[in-house]
């Protein structure tokens, strides 16, 4: 054989080669087309039986052909189906979407409910309790389970007081979904549809999902400024100059941060009365002793009637957010800004009007001695008084009685 035709006859062999190569890949990949599954799966009446209920097979193409998988074959996620053929078994194993979304799922493994599925829990989310499974959409799209606006019902299917997974398990917050409603953050999404506001998994994150005790958790006390901050920027920069701060309070107390003030769940309109009615007692939580000499004040004893949500409450005079001790320039209670303080409500405060002491107390003799001995003197003097009547009644009661039986006895 020349070498030509040795050149040929590997030519001829090389070309069969590739030509099979293609041929086996071709027909591989048109072995389970998106239509060939769409062929079985359009038929809204195809069923299966799994754990005793009948479920359903069937697949929308028309919504899927809008999903962000719409450029994934069938067999991108049900892999068994493309090693089977159209023959494919019954019930496949679980899609992994690890597969494509391995950052995702690292994140997820460690989070609660990666964590809760680990060890078999068997209410426990997967991706397509969140995401769904052939409907999956971008979270800008208003159809999208991970929509802002559809976000509490997503997270309400398992959260919702009475639903099987808070009936099953013990959790220590209750009427999570209806507190949110009536919170306002629930209000302006569902009243003002404003997809700005908070949801579920503006705190919580998505996929990190953890308990408030975990110090890596977006809710744990540690971490709630910042959590906080991604949307109250303005609010949060006045906080941390604050005393409330650790930055500027040293000290191995526990701080207040957001929640302990305005709770989880259920914050209310501060303006509003439900709200106004319990800042003594928010208050009152750390300072107990303030509140206290609060409430025996005019202001105190005020708030306590009808109507009281309008009268001076703690943040009225110290602040809320940017509270700061006495003695600093911009606190709102120093002498420079005491009259402004006041001017609100009582317009034609001065200088002189703002020595009213607000938490003074008689039982404080460090601080106000004067108090302190003036109320033991006039304590004194009114049991002095009460006493020495009381005393002089008692020796002139057996003596009056007396003279009525001499007086009646000289009658007879």
């Amino acid at each position: 054989m020349s070498h030509k035709d040795t050149l040929f006859s590997w030519a001829g062999t090389s070309l069969a080669i590739l030509l099979s190569t293609l041929s086996l890949t071709a027909g591989s990949a048109y072995a389970l087309t998106n239509d060939d599954c769409i062929g079985c799966h359009s038929d809204t009446a195809m069923t299966a039986q799994k754990d005793g209920n009948t479920i359903s097979l069937f697949v929308d193409e028309a919504a899927f052909k809008e999903t962000v998988h719409a450029e994934n074959g069938c067999v991108s996620c049900h892999i068994e189906a493309e090693v089977a053929g159209d023959e494919h078994p019954y019930p496949m194993s679980p899609v992994d979407c690890s597969n494509c979304h391995d950052g995702v799922n690292k994140i997820y493994a460690n989070s609660a409910h990666g964590v809760a599925m680990a060890k078999g829990d068997k209410y426990a989310p997967l991706c397509s309790d969140c995401h769904t499974k052939h409907d999956i959409r971008k979270p800008s799209d208003r159809l999208s389970t991970t929509y802002p606006l559809n976000i509490p019902y997503t997270c309400g299917r398992c959260h919702q007081e009475g639903s099987t997974m808070t009936t099953t398990h013990e959790l220590n917050k209750h009427n999570i979904t209806q507190n949110y409603s009536m919170s306002v953050h629930g209000k302006g999404l569902f009243e003002d549809g404003l997809i700005v506001t908070a949801v579920c998994s503006s705190c919580h994150t998505a996929h990190d999902v953890q308990k408030a005790s975990e110090p890596t958790s977006s809710v744990n006390r540690d971490n709630i400024l910042d959590t906080c901050n991604k949307c109250h920027v303005g609010i949060v920069e006045q906080f941390k100059k604050s005393v409330h701060s650790p930055l500027v309070t040293k000290t191995d107390k526990k701080l207040p941060v957001c929640t302990d003030c305005h709770t989880d769940h259920s914050i209310a309109q501060v303006d509003k009365k439900d709200f106004r009615l319990i800042i003594a007692q928010q208050c009152g939580n750390c300072h107990e002793h303030e509140t206290e000499t609060y409430l025996e004040t005019y202001h105190g004893r005020a708030s306590m009637l009808r109507g009281g949500e309008s009268t001076a409450k703690c943040s009225d005079c110290h602040g809320s957010h940017n509270i700061m001790p006495a003695q600093d320039p911009t606190s709102a209670i120093n002498t420079v800004n005491i009259v402004k303080t006041c001017s609100p409500c009582h317009p034609k405060a001065n200088q002189s009007f703002t020595t009213y002491l607000t938490h003074a107390t008689h039982s404080d003799k460090d601080k106000y001695p004067y108090l302190f001995y003036t109320f033991w003197a006039m304590t004194g003097l009114l049991v002095g008084t009460f006493g020495f009547f009381g005393l002089h009644t008692i020796l002139w009661v057996p003596r009056s009685m007396v003279e009525r039986i001499k007086a009646i006895t000289k009658g007879h």
